[in-house]
């Protein structure tokens, strides 16, 4: 077995994928709340209302603002295992439930898509955390990175909502409907306006699918070790 074979396995590993993505989920939901309660003593203090998201990484309305930077760049990180997997996963699914070959290949081609996007998405959220409002340098990174992630969550929503309506999956369809139009329309607001409400509008429509997807793909995940440990 060759490195990238090795590479894949480890990457796919059920076990693999289900610390990381527990890690990844813990730190960015970690840094988003108690990085919200910290901005809090900050002079001007710190409301959904009033405030970007971003504002959470700037010395000008936190006092600690390494804690979003870095929640959102061990998150991407984290969640790359998660990608591979689901590929994987969304592609393989359909053969157990008895799907015909006919299916295959626009199967694979959408697999491939949600798993492109995805990484866009991580990467753009690792730049956001990098590049942060006080790092964000004179080519304007951080708000290129806010672009990145934000367009790269919603057409990962889009695409995963379309291979759920289309092909068998662990996700339940009624989910897949709501990932299809709500975060898409949502980032299309937000491109249009970029003000604060519909950033955060945008933020919650990603999270009410992150959160239960998340969910089933752990439920799934500790089937598929506990299903190899019998073995």
């Amino acid at each position: 077995m060759g490195f990238k074979d090795k590479a894949y396995e480890f990457l796919t590993n059920p076990k693999n994928v289900r610390n990381s993505a527990i890690i990844g989920v813990f730190s960015l939901i970690f840094a988003l709340v108690v990085g919200i309660i910290i901005a809090q003593f900050d002079p001007d203090g710190y409301s959904i209302f009033e405030n970007y998201i971003s504002d959470l990484g700037s010395l000008e309305h936190t006092p600690f603002p390494y804690l979003w930077d870095f929640g959102q760049m061990i998150c991407a990180c984290s969640m790359i295992p998660a990608a591979f997997y689901l590929k994987k996963l969304f592609f393989t699914y359909s053969k157990n439930e008895g799907d015909t070959n006919e299916s295959s290949k626009p199967r694979l081609f959408l697999s491939y898509l949600c798993f492109i996007s995805m990484l866009i998405a991580l990467l753009g959220m690792f730049m956001a955390g990098l590049f942060s409002e006080d790092r964000t340098t004179a080519l304007n990174l951080h708000l290129a990175a806010s672009y990145i992630v934000f367009g790269g969550l919603a057409i990962t929503s889009l695409f995963f909502g379309i291979n759920i309506m289309l092909y068998p999956s662990p996700i339940p369809r009624s989910l897949g409907i709501f990932m299809m139009i709500l975060p898409p329309i949502a980032c299309g607001i937000f491109f249009t306006t970029f003000n604060k409400f519909s950033e955060w509008i945008l933020m919650f429509s990603i999270m009410v699918w992150i959160i239960p997807f998340a969910i089933i793909l752990l439920k799934h995940l500790n089937k598929e070790i506990a299903s190899q440990n019998k073995i």
